[in-house]
């Protein structure tokens, strides 16, 4: 994890019989990266589209039926597939098998898709009918026997239906607008969206009576006609609730047809529930049709490039030789390894577990380490967390969030479980620098024997002595000078891994025109600052001759390393060494600047003497072309006369493929560029160091907000309760105080500690060596499709 996989370049010839099959273990093998030949080619015009979207069809069916059985409550038996018996059973098919799946998912969800209809259809007419013997009921209820008995010599006639409970009001405005008041409106609430109306009006002629019953269509949600007399209307009561009854019958029959079906879909096949069974395999063949729409076609031959980890070669060629066995009738796969050309960026590649991931993913958040780059995750397991201890340094709340650490690695817990391993670890070092502050929830332990009124001359043994923890002006002065220290090997630590790359790389002009300098200037300033601190904690000075480190490194640039005030030692010594650090630093700002201009001049003059006219690179694609009569080669050409120097690309032209890649040249690059380049690189390290320096005072000023705050509340809620002796109001004060402490130093503090910390790493640390600019290596595998897949329908 220090530094990325070694990765090598091949090239893959496989015959349109044995593709498929070749695909199909590459995906399980789970070690290769499959480069797009075209990656600007749109995927519709791909030549496995259609499979594509065939595979994505299937699916949305089967989430479909998957819905709709929720919705109608029949997925109690309902459980998730395990990834694992499916990735093992990978040679039990072959590429005919989508046509399998496609035709039995079809008649399945037809016949689901038939019976769901015809039950919404059920259950439609069943919720007419229960509303229809509901409004007879409230229409008896209501307008009386003697309405029926009347109705043809009555002077009131009435209307009745179902109305949504949004538009009540409404309704009651028109229909008196409509009557002109001579109506009255009966509402009754049947549920949460429906209700029963019933209109009650005079007989006002027949142009107004419809002109209601327009009103009545329009919004209402079904009219309803009433009997004309009681017999009739006990026999259409009776007939209602007969057919009621039959209703419901064959709703509850069809419901059990449905469940039948569904339960089809649970018969286990080859270890999992046949409809996971299906969802998994359509992934995996959506995963591999997409993977083989970035090879080459010629002919009747696939050619492919690949990225392969060199550790996992063996296991490449093992798989392409398994399969030539198998399928003796058909030739295999022919795997060829070159030099990769210069237009493709090798991948980064980690491997990573469960407990280095969330570490790696605050790095790539960031950017992609380059390829063979050292990687800042490795060091960040252990500084990040670190850092944050340093600012949420209490034992209470370091304690309490350790042990929700230890509660995510023990109950997988959803919400917050990727994080758990580094959850634990910034609990670890809080409760940690908690012990350092001595600091308790506001309160100082007195673990030790204190110090401060000791007859004996005595040293506390761990942390801060007690007696000093309440004094803020101390913790002040400490907490910022520690800060500085930190900020010191923080950044040393940086430039350093910097080194360690130009040495890898043997990029040495880099080594002693970059890493040693920038090394200097940090050491001559910074360095020397926390040399003072430290002298001046080991030196006993009195008060009124203390030299301050401010005014020293003040007057140590303004008067070229003379010393104005106390200093902190006797004798010229002092004056004389901070001239000579001076001095190394001024000279080390040309030093990290000229250098690389010139040797760019001089790299760029010898490059023009010696420039060739073109070059030409023929790829071989191995016996199984050759064989076949059919000759393929790819011819990169360089020709420096069509550069245009003020864009500084080259074109690389590839005759078969027809795709014309720029790049830009570093041997054609205008020298005011690298100028301009260095300048900015050379100036933003120098007052980088500043800045960065006083951006870790950051790590002082949280820590000490933190303690204030902790400090604040515990004074007001539960120190004046306990100084009165008043238990009811210290109960009281206990639950606001918990609830204040959780919401804002256990929440919101330490969301803003992770965020610093963040920045420290990214800004403060990462911009000394890393560059965050490499591509991330995108392997090949249907079980990390399968997983994002599923990471994606929970979300």
């Amino acid at each position: 994890m220090f530094r990325s996989q070694e990765i090598s370049y091949f090239q893959l010839v496989m015959p349109q019989d044995s593709a498929w099959t070749i695909m199909d273990q590459l995906g399980y093998l789970s070690k290769v990266e499959i480069i797009d030949h075209n990656p600007n080619q749109a995927l519709i015009n791909r030549p496995f589209a259609n499979y594509v979207k065939r595979c994505d069809d299937l699916i949305v069916k089967i989430e479909n039926m998957l819905q709709v059985a929720k919705n109608q409550n029949l997925l109690s038996n309902y459980k998730k597939g395990n990834l694992k018996q499916f990735t093992n059973q990978q040679n039990f098919h072959t590429h005919t098998y989508l046509d399998e799946i496609e035709e039995d998912i079809n008649k399945k969800t037809s016949s689901f898709q038939e019976q769901n209809k015809h039950l919404e259809q059920l259950i439609d007419q069943s919720e007419y009918i229960q509303n229809y013997i509901e409004i007879l009921q409230e229409s008896q209820k209501y307008l009386g026997d003697n309405v029926f008995q009347n109705q043809s010599s009555s002077k009131f006639e009435s209307c009745v239906g179902i109305l949504k409970n949004l538009d009540q009001l409404q309704f009651h405005r028109v229909i008196f607008r409509v009557t002109k008041g001579n109506s009255f409106v009966h509402l009754k609430r049947m549920n949460e969206k429906q209700s029963i109306f019933i209109i009650l009006f005079p007989n006002i002629g027949n142009y107004g009576r419809q002109k209601i019953i327009k009103i009545v269509e329009q919004m209402s949600q079904g009219k309803f006609t009433l009997p004309q007399s009681p017999q009739e209307f006990e026999r259409k009561l009776n007939e209602l609730k007969i057919k009621q009854a039959e209703y419901i019958n064959l709703i509850q029959m069809t419901q059990k047809q449905l469940c039948q079906c569904i339960s089809n879909m649970f018969l286990i096949k080859n270890g999992l529930p046949l409809i996971e069974f299906y969802k998994f395999y359509l992934i995996k063949e959506k995963e591999l049709y997409k993977e083989l729409n970035k090879l080459k076609m010629k002919g009747r031959l696939f050619l492919g490039e690949l990225w392969v980890p060199t550790r996992d070669i063996q296991y490449l060629e093992q798989t392409l030789q398994l399969i030539k066995e198998k399928q003796s009738s058909n030739p295999g796969g022919q795997l060829a390894q070159k030099k990769a050309p210069d237009y493709l960026q090798k991948p980064t590649y980690f491997r990573l577990n469960e407990f280095t991931s969330t570490f790696q993913e605050i790095v790539n958040t960031y950017g992609i380490p380059r390829y063979q780059e050292i990687n800042p995750a490795i060091i960040t397991i252990i500084t990040f967390p670190f850092l944050f201890g340093i600012m949420f340094g209490d034992i209470g709340h370091g304690f309490i969030l350790f042990m929700f650490g230890c509660y995510l690695c023990l109950c997988k817990n959803r919400q917050f479980y990727s994080l758990r391993y580094l959850i634990l670890l910034m609990g670890l070092f809080s409760f940690y620098s908690g012990l350092i502050y001595n600091d308790y929830l506001s309160l100082s332990l007195n673990l030790f024997k204190t110090c401060l009124r000791s007859q004996e001359q005595c040293v506390y043994p761990f942390g801060i002595d007690p007696m000093w923890g309440g004094h803020l002006e101390f913790n002040d002065s400490i907490k910022m000078k520690l800060s500085i220290i930190i900020a010191f090997f923080h950044m040393l630590l940086g430039i350093t891994l910097g080194g360690l790359n130009y040495l890898f790389l043997q990029d040495w002009l880099r080594l002693y025109c970059k890493f040693i300098p920038q090394l200097l200037f940090l050491v001559c300033t910074i360095g020397y600052m926390v040399f003072l601190i430290i002298y001046k904690w080991l030196t006993h000075f009195e008060p009124q001759n203390a030299p301050s480190i401010i005014t020293t490194m003040i007057s140590m640039i303004l008067n070229l390393g003379r010393t104005s005030g106390p200093q902190m030692w006797e004798g010229e010594s002092q004056d004389n060494i901070q001239y000579c650090l001076l001095t190394i630093t001024i000279f080390t700002i040309p030093w990290m600047w000229f250098p690389i201009i010139i040797n760019h001049f001089l790299s760029k003059k010898s490059f023009k003497q010696n420039e060739p006219k073109h070059k030409t690179q023929r790829i071989d694609y191995g016996q199984l072309s050759e064989e076949l009569g059919i000759e393929m080669s790819q011819t990169h050409l360089y020709s420096h006369d069509q550069v245009d120097s003020k864009q500084n690309q080259k074109i690389i032209e590839i005759s078969d493929s027809s795709v014309k890649i720029q790049q830009k040249d570093n041997s054609h690059q205008q020298i005011q560029d690298i100028i301009v380049h260095e300048t900015i690189e050379m100036l933003e390290f120098v007052l980088g160091v500043i800045s960065n320096t006083a951006s870790y005072l950051r790590l002082w000023a949280l820590s000490l907000a933190h303690s204030q705050l902790s400090e604040v509340f515990f004074e007001l809620l539960l120190a004046q309760p306990i100084n009165h002796g008043k238990p009811i109001n210290l109960m009281i004060g206990f639950i606001f105080w918990a609830l204040i402490t959780f919401g804002v130093l256990m929440c919101m503090d330490s969301m803003e500690c992770f965020l610093h910390s963040l920045r420290l790493h990214w800004v403060e640390f990462q911009n000394k060596f890393f560059k965050g600019d490499g591509v991330q290596f995108k392997v090949y595998s249907f079980r990390d499709r399968i997983k994002e897949s599923f990471n994606l329908e929970q979300q």
